[in-house]
């Protein structure tokens, strides 16, 4: 997943989730998209969606360390 080429002062995601059904088992999947960018993924589990996120900088973990206390 590329970084983006630009900074936008307000990000919009747009998450969209849904349960896909087979004989034995059900699966979460989605979408994850950036609004100003247009740039989409998809996903299966919730670690590609942090992943998402921190390639536009959000919940990068040497924020986290400066501003834990603001995301609890």
């Amino acid at each position: 997943m590329p970084k983006p080429k630009f900074s936008h002062p307000t990000n919009t995601f747009v998450i969209r989730i849904w349960r896909e059904w087979s004989i034995d088992q059900q699966i979460w999947r989605g979408n994850i998209e950036h609004l100003e960018s247009e740039q989409r993924e998809g996903f299966g589990d919730f670690e590609r969606i942090l992943a998402f996120l921190r390639s536009f900088g959000i919940f990068d973990e040497e924020e986290q360390k400066n501003d834990g206390e603001n995301w609890r």
